[in-house]
């Protein structure tokens, strides 16, 4: 065979042999290059999921957080608003026992001033003073000391002279509407007045007085 047709057939061969392998090479290359778009495209997959999940348990903590908050916030309000009702009932409470405690004492202020009426009513008030000095007596045995106001003198004696009682009539400033009495050695003492009547009953009239204001 020729030499010239050998190397035109070791030419043609050569051509060939690059050409499939340009060929192989492309093939090669765009596998390469798929598979690493794959790779990519997987990775980017994760990378969102990921992000995602992150995303979610963020906003699923920011939203406990809110509610945390809001729920501290209201417990905050409640015990407030707690406080201020508690404080309005206390000041409300304070001006009613006020209030009850000023018409209680007008009250009794004004029971006072009839007590001083009937002292100043001479009859009514000596009938009085017998139902007093009567009630008094009751309890001593043998003389005694009666103390009564230096206007109520004349009346107390005569008392104790239709009664028959062995008393020693003096005078006291410090008695008005009534009369103390004692025994002679001054150990056994009775209080029996109008106003010590009257205090002796402020509580029960008090409650009986607060009961038919207020129920």
């Amino acid at each position: 065979m020729p030499r010239g047709g050998i190397r035109g057939r070791r030419g043609f061969l050569s051509a060939n042999f690059r050409g499939g392998l340009v060929a192989v090479g492309s093939e090669l290359l765009a596998l390469l290059e798929q598979e690493a778009a794959a790779e990519r495209d997987r990775i980017l997959s994760e990378a969102r999921a990921q992000a995602e999940e992150l995303r979610a348990a963020a906003l699923a903590q920011a939203r406990q957080i809110v509610e945390a908050q809001r729920r501290q916030q209201e417990a905050a309000l409640q015990s407030r608003r707690l406080r201020a009702q508690s404080a309005a009932r206390l000041q409300a409470q304070a001006l009613l026992l006020e209030e009850k405690d000023r018409i209680i004492a007008d009250v009794f202020h004004r029971a006072e001033e009839a007590l001083d009426q009937v002292i100043r009513d001479r009859p009514r008030y000596s009938r009085i003073l017998d139902q007093l000095i009567a009630e008094g007596v009751r309890g001593f045995n043998g003389r005694m000391v009666i103390d009564t106001h230096p206007d109520d003198m004349e009346a107390v004696r005569a008392v104790v002279q239709r009664h028959g009682v062995d008393a020693e009539v003096r005078a006291a400033d410090g008695i008005r509407g009534g009369v103390r009495l004692l025994s002679a050695d001054e150990r056994y003492v009775v209080v029996n007045t109008l106003t010590s009547r009257l205090e002796r009953a402020r509580m029960a009239l008090a409650a009986e007085i607060a009961r038919t204001l207020w129920g």
